[in-house]
């Protein structure tokens, strides 16, 4: 017996939402064992090359070399072992027939189409819808709203890219859905279908999250190896876990869309007796997910499901906290010329339509310390030994609001005037605060601002923002008593806080841009004159 299995293009890199094949390393009727290398992918950032998650024999290259396929997107199917399929016998038909059939329409004669969820923003992997605009029988017209969608960035309103009539929602309000994934079925005019037939009647619904006790205990058992789901990890990666005679389908991965990274298979290798823990815990894992928090009722408790914002911030802290190694660093700054030179010019910039903040002065500092330390506008690359510096400057401003954390961005702040900022910053805030937020208007960030003196804050240690690599602290201006001139004055003191990434940043460093910046601050005609 053997069962089909496609191999999709997984997510390899952030923000990568599509890949051009270079080279397959195998052809039609070849056998390929697991962890071979399968194909060459390039993308804008590397180029990679992809094992193979099985043993198998190629059937079909469904994408041939220098074509591009967007994730989630199946690259090639092979013949496997019986019970290492994830292809239904009934659907490859289907995926083979080069020529319409008479079935591949619905009953009055129309095809139909997928909607299925795009790749919206950068390093979206998924997206929770948040309200559908439409219901089953509905009439919706090309670009019309049909549903709006929250990441851990921002809520985007999808139009729709046909006229049709909805037959099916397949994912409901508050469900999450991956990219790639149907979202919606629709009978649209014969000839703009994407749907065959025999896909139609076959294609399960997405509504599968809920599941029975016995599913969700067959699904947690990660001492069987997933075939349905490819083991992401890099092949410098499988060739350490296979020296050190460790199965990946054991090792819980951390990166992106659970990509196993080296310090996974580490930490696994350390834990004691890892594969009978790993089972005992998912043979516990049905019985322990319902129980209550507690049924004592003289100490009530209640839970409340995590927003999507809420979620997504919280693993990204998680990452942040555990992959960057972060020196803080604290220092104050005398700011009465700042504070006077903003005094002045406030009206004047109201009458311009600027609301003038201290932020767009710490902005325009930021900017220019990015600029002379290009250490602080980069990223790390592990995996490749290598720090990449971007060549723009786009300063993010972490905001505040009712559903969460947003960090939008100042692009080229190294180029604006200091009006341009603030108007910017305003905008920015505006948008935050109202969730229209787009995922461009976060994307691309060198390193951000978190302010909390506005609340009355001083010191802080804040977390990075991952993938940056420092981020500046703000906190509060206040008059305190200083010794300038061997003399005792009162001036206003701005409290700064800065966290750095010591694996491409050393303290050194960090403290000479600090000195930098405040020189910045405490003069705001060469801050102007600088930037």
């Amino acid at each position: 017996m053997s069962e089909k299995y496609q191999f999709k293009l997984p997510d390899i890199g952030e923000g990568m939402a599509e890949g051009t094949v270079g080279e397959w390393h195998v052809q039609e009727g070849d056998a390929i064992k697991k962890d071979d290398d399968l194909v060459q992918i390039e993308n804008d950032k590397s180029v990679e090359e992809l094992p193979s998650p099985v043993d198998g024999t190629i059937d079909k290259i469904l994408v041939p070399a220098d074509e591009t396929a967007e994730v989630g997107q199946p690259l090639v199917e092979m013949t496997v072992a019986d019970g290492l399929g994830n292809v239904d016998a009934t659907t490859t038909p289907a995926k083979e027939a080069t020529t319409p059939k008479q079935n591949d329409t619905t009953a009055s004669g129309q095809d139909v189409y997928e909607f299925k969820l795009p790749d919206i923003g950068e390093g979206m992997a998924e997206g929770t819808v948040g309200e559908w605009h439409v219901k089953v029988g509905d009439a919706i017209k090309k670009d019309d709203d049909l549903v709006q969608i929250e990441n851990d960035k921002s809520v985007e309103e999808l139009p729709s890219p046909v006229d049709g009539t909805v037959l099916e929602i397949l994912v409901q309000p508050d469900e999450t859905a991956e990219v790639g994934q149907p979202l919606v079925k629709l009978s649209v005019a014969k000839g703009l279908g994407n749907v065959s037939g025999s896909d139609t009647t076959s294609t399960p619904a997405p509504q599968a999250p809920v599941t029975s006790t016995n599913d969700t205990t067959e699904a947690s058992a990660p001492a069987q190896a997933d075939h349905s789901v490819p083991v992401l990890a890099m092949p410098a990666v499988r060739k350490f876990a296979r020296d050190n005679d460790v199965q990946l389908t054991a090792v819980k991965g951390t990166g992106r869309h659970g990509q196993i990274l080296k310090s996974d298979v580490e930490a696994f290798m350390k834990a004691p007796s890892s594969a009978t823990v790993s089972s005992t815990a998912s043979n516990e894992t049905a019985s322990a997910k319902p129980a209550p928090a507690s049924v004592d009722s003289a100490w009530p408790t209640h839970a409340e499901k995590m927003t999507p914002v809420r979620k997504a911030t919280a693993k990204a802290m998680i990452k942040s906290a555990s992959e960057i190694p972060m020196i803080h660093l604290f220092d104050e700054v005398n700011v009465d010329k700042l504070w006077d030179h903003r005094k002045k010019y406030k009206e004047l910039a109201k009458e311009h339509g600027v609301h003038l903040t201290f932020m767009a002065y710490m902005t325009k500092a930021l900017a220019v310390i990015m600029k002379e330390f290009p250490v602080f506008n980069a990223t790390v690359d592990m995996d490749n030994h290598a720090i990449n510096y971007r060549d723009y400057i786009n300063v993010g401003i972490a905001t505040d609001t009712d559903r969460g954390l947003f960090v939008p961005n100042v692009k080229h702040a190294d180029s604006r005037s200091l009006f341009a900022i603030a108007k910017q910053i305003s905008a920015n805030t505006a948008k935050a605060k109202d969730g229209k937020l787009s995922a461009d208007d976060m994307g691309h960030t060198g390193m951000s601002i978190t302010n909390i003196g506005s609340i009355g804050g001083g010191f802080f240690t804040p977390l990075i923002n991952w993938p940056e690599v420092a981020i500046l602290g703000m906190g509060k201006i206040s008059p305190e008593p200083i010794v300038e001139n061997n003399q005792v004055k009162i001036a206003k003191v701005l409290k700064l806080s800065l966290a750095v990434d010591h694996r491409i940043i050393d303290g050194g460093t960090a403290q000479r841009a600090m000195n930098r910046l405040k020189e910045l601050l405490a003069d705001p005609e060469l801050l102007l004159m600088e930037g």
